[in-house]
């Protein structure tokens, strides 16, 4: 299996530098390959994963490499961590660690809905047991204001008004039902009005929607303030954020609580390497 390549991999043990005994809680864990690192180091990982598709293909990497000893896996969003500690019982950790990238096989993987080509879903739900709300309903139900008051709030979409009209035309004459039909209306508006873009036309859109059906920004949040009183005092707590939205909240969270902090980027070489990399930003701050 193509396993997802972490972003700022070094960066990470680096910054945390994990001795054997510590505690990491990974909030994402996604296919493992920064807690894989976190259980060479011989520390225990409590981590958190809210695709059951993923959790079970962590799981399933981390027994190949016969480190399952200090690894300890819960199904359960983010969101949800003060609950998920309290009702597991589980120890302070030492470090708090979050990648709030999606996974290779999310990004492309039919199914979803994440991917331009996805021509099977418009789903973008990271668990759809536990969550109603789809992409499919928010571009097929909600009004041209709330299209785009998302396109703006949660991706700076630029166009966000004329495209917000032009789904609602489109969904009128047929309703939408995979990635592939609405990043093609997205792409023929581009072409119609000879707008160019460096990444594909439908990106911001997409990122909208991904971040509104999984309620991204909120889900932060809840994670940024509970980390005050799970984290240990003195412990350290590790953001990777993806787009400017969830740096800004990273940041903004940072500078009220006065909270020392530091800011790495990737090198020249890791951009060349692993191309996702090169939109991440990784923050840490200390718990008072």
């Amino acid at each position: 299996m193509n396993y997802h390549f972490p972003v700022l991999s070094t960066t990470v043990l680096k910054a945390f530098d994990p001795q054997a005994g510590q505690i990491i809680f990974d909030c994402t864990l996604g296919h493992a390959g920064h807690t894989l690192e976190f259980l060479r180091r011989q520390a225990t990982v409590y981590a958190l994963e809210a695709d059951p598709n993923n959790l079970a293909i962590a799981l399933n990497r981390i027994k190949s490499h016969k480190l399952t000893k200090n690894f300890h896996p819960i199904l359960g969003n983010f969101a949800n961590l003060k609950t998920i500690f309290t009702t597991e019982k589980l120890p302070q950790p030492d470090f708090l660690f979050a990648d709030l990238g999606l996974s290779l096989n999310q990004q492309s993987q039919s199914g979803y809905g994440f991917s331009f080509h996805d021509d099977a879903s418009l789903d973008m739900r990271l668990n759809p047991k536990k969550q109603s709300l789809t992409a499919e309903e928010i571009v097929n139900t909600w009004d041209r204001d709330q299209l785009y008051q998302i396109f703006t709030k949660y991706a700076q979409e630029k166009l966000a008004r004329p495209l917000a009209y032009e789904i609602v035309k489109k969904r009128q004459q047929q309703p939408f039902k995979n990635a592939t039909q609405l990043a093609q209306v997205i792409s023929d508006y581009y072409q119609k009005k000879h707008y160019r873009s460096r990444l594909h036309p439908a990106t911001k859109i997409f990122l909208a929607l991904r971040i509104a059906v999984n309620h991204e920004f909120e889900n932060l949040e809840s994670l940024l303030n509970h980390s005050l009183t799970i984290v240990k005092k003195g412990g350290m707590v590790g953001i990777i954020s993806f787009h400017s939205g969830e740096d800004r909240l990273v940041k903004k969270f940072i500078l009220k609580h006065k909270l020392s902090s530091q800011k790495y980027l990737p090198d020249h070489q890791e951009c060349l390497s692993n191309p996702p990399s090169r939109s991440a930003v990784f923050r840490t701050y200390l718990i008072p």
